[in-house]
């Protein structure tokens, strides 16, 4: 297990630290398999196989393969090709995924203004219109931070 035993083997204390980071990634909405298994990635500094992964958090197999499923899903992680293989590795930092968060819960309530706007009486639906213009600002601003 090359990645365990070259970078995550020389630091000990990396399944701990992700498991105390996880706890954090969880608050942003990541079910807790997931924000273990970026949060290992994050700290690793080397691509792990899901095997790897399996070991160093302790989950199946098969909640290792939807946590890397769900994060792939996200583009927060890539998948790297190893003869028959894959190992896997973050693809943004801590800081750009928590920025992407925002920009997706900020999108998300732009929707949602937008579906009570269409239903609302004149006054509120002015209201409303202020609302998702400003809050479509926040989300250009944010994007051209992540981007």
């Amino acid at each position: 297990m090359r990645g365990v035993q070259n970078s995550v083997g020389a630091w000990p204390g990396v399944a701990e630290a992700a498991a105390a980071l996880s706890i954090a990634l969880s608050a942003y909405g990541l079910p807790r398999s997931a924000a273990r298994v970026l949060a290992l990635l994050l700290l690793s500094g080397v691509p792990l196989t899901s095997k790897e992964v399996a070991k160093l958090t302790g989950y199946s197999k098969s909640t290792i393969s939807a946590a890397l499923r769900m994060l792939e899903g996200m583009k927060v992680i890539r998948r790297m090709r190893q003869g028959r293989s894959a190992a896997f590795a973050a693809s943004i930092s801590l800081s750009q995924f928590l920025l992407k968060v925002q920009v997706d819960a900020v999108e998300g309530i732009v929707r949602r203004v937008r579906e009570i706007k269409g239903r609302a009486d004149p006054s509120l639906k002015r209201r409303l219109e202020s609302i998702e213009g400003e809050l479509a600002s926040l989300s250009s601003r944010l994007r051209g931070v992540v981007l």
